[in-house]
């Protein structure tokens, strides 16, 4: 693990100067967009939270998903495309989940990191908005959401080899995260039949856990321990996956 992370580092240190940047960019431009346009149309949540405050955890976890999409697509389709780092990897004496895990915990590190960096400006744009007890909270569901989504975008990765197709679904992804996931938008403004499919999907139980336990106080266990298990089981399907496709 320890030389994922190492391998990591080095790939921000050839591109420090860019990644600053994108820690400072990437959350001012969501944070203003999203919420300074919408709270004026959605005042408070449906359980009377103020929508800067609601969003927050959401906002948090579109923009792991956003982070993480690039790092992913470069480690497993372009560099796979192109026959170039990741075979190597392949060809090394360890587990394909090890390799699976490596990267994903490595790229984590960065997200996080930029989502630490993303609360603070945060707190700057909405004053009093984000505290200690609600960053850790919403930290440590995102580690959830990230994971999840992370392994859904290496499937994808692996069952295509044409970049538009990889594109696509890329894209077909982030939408349905942004509208019907409840990260931006409550469920309660679908109708009845939308909604509750909604809040069975596994990315959707991630953003009701962490609100549930910010605003009432409660461990939703369904809801964090099932995006848990998905992400076990999509870790082994893609160890699978990966060995199939690098014939090996």
């Amino acid at each position: 693990m320890s030389a994922f992370i190492i391998r990591r580092w080095w790939l921000i240190r050839n591109r420090f100067i860019s990644s600053i940047a994108l820690a400072l960019v990437v959350p001012s431009i969501l944070s203003t967009v999203t919420v300074l346009g919408t709270k004026n149309i959605v005042i408070r949540s449906i359980n009377g939270q103020p929508y800067e405050v609601w969003v927050l955890p959401g906002l948090m976890m579109f923009m792991g998903a956003i982070l993480i999409t690039p790092l992913i697509y470069r480690d497993f389709f372009d560099l796979r495309i192109h026959n170039k780092a990741l075979i190597p990897m392949t060809l090394a004496p360890v587990r394909k989940s090890t390799i699976i895990l490596g990267i994903l915990i490595s790229a984590l590190f960065e997200v996080l990191a930029v989502m630490s960096i993303g609360l603070g400006i945060y707190n700057i744009i909405f004053p009093q908005t984000v505290t200690i007890s609600h960053s850790f909270n919403i930290l440590s569901y995102a580690i959830i959401f990230v994971l999840l989504y992370g392994n859904i975008i290496i499937l994808l990765s692996l069952l295509t080899e044409r970049i538009s197709v990889f594109i696509s679904a890329i894209l077909t992804t982030l939408i349905t995260i942004m509208f019907a996931c409840g990260v931006l938008i409550e469920f309660d403004f679908f109708p009845l039949t939308m909604s509750t499919v909604f809040q069975y999907f596994p990315l959707s139980m991630v953003s009701i856990a962490c609100r549930s336990n910010m605003f009432i106080h409660t461990f939703d266990t369904f809801n964090t321990i099932t995006p848990i298990v998905m992400t076990i089981l999509l870790i082994i399907f893609n160890s699978y996956l990966l060995k199939r496709k690098m014939k090996q």
